[in-house]
């Protein structure tokens, strides 16, 4: 009876005790994830494209602003630049020199696109009063918005020019007021406007954008 009783009070080991996926169950789950992953996939991409388009809109935007600014605080006119308009291949500079040569790439290059930031030391290159390390490069392209989504730029107004001239005076533009058009392979559209006043602004063309004011 004692070996009966100590041969009931042993646990048994059943041979499903243990837990876990069967393959049936393995490939049930990883269907149901890639269905749900292709199914998240274009909302994705298109948030992607939208972001990317904002980034380039703002960028625009706060470099004409800064044009403006430098253009009343340096006392000079101050241009901003653009190039390749009407194609992904675009880009634009910011100089106190007019038609400034957007295909320099360093601050020391004869008529590079550059704006003058004094750096505090006391070298003196010229009668100006500043020096070569003063010169800061101030041009930008489409590289960081190229690729599978990239953004197509256009550039309208202006008199039929390629350049806002912004005023020192008054931060006014002595050209005609003129537009940036950025658009996406998708159809979102980002503009920034300016006005002869110089006031820049951004908006979406038919409203494809989202929290921006419909133009």
């Amino acid at each position: 009876m004692k070996v009966l009783i100590g041969y009931m009070l042993q646990p048994h080991s059943l041979k499903h005790s243990q837990s876990g996926f069967s393959l049936l169950e393995m490939v049930i789950t990883l269907t149901v994830v890639a269905i749900l992953a292709s199914l998240a996939m274009p909302g994705m991409t298109e948030f992607g494209v939208k972001q990317k388009l904002i980034g380039a809109a703002e960028q625009v935007y706060g470099h004409i602003q800064q044009a403006r600014s430098d253009a009343i605080a340096s006392s000079a006119l101050t241009f901003v630049k653009f190039a390749a308009t009407g194609t992904t291949s675009w880009q634009y500079g910011i100089s106190t020199t007019n038609n400034c040569d957007l295909t320099a790439t360093t601050a020391a290059t004869a008529n590079a696109c550059v704006i003058v930031v004094n750096d505090g030391d006391t070298t003196i290159d010229g009668l100006n009063g500043t020096d070569t390390g003063d010169r800061v490069l101030m041009r930008f392209t489409h590289a960081d918005y190229s690729g599978n989504s990239a953004l197509e730029m256009t550039l309208s107004g202006l008199g039929g020019g390629v350049q806002f001239i912004f005023d020192p005076v008054r931060g006014t533009l002595t050209t005609a007021a003129g537009q940036v058009d950025l658009e996406s392979t998708t159809g979102l559209q980002l503009r920034v406007e300016v006005s002869a006043l110089g006031r820049v602004s951004i908006c979406s063309p038919g409203g494809s954008v989202a929290n921006y004011e419909t133009c």
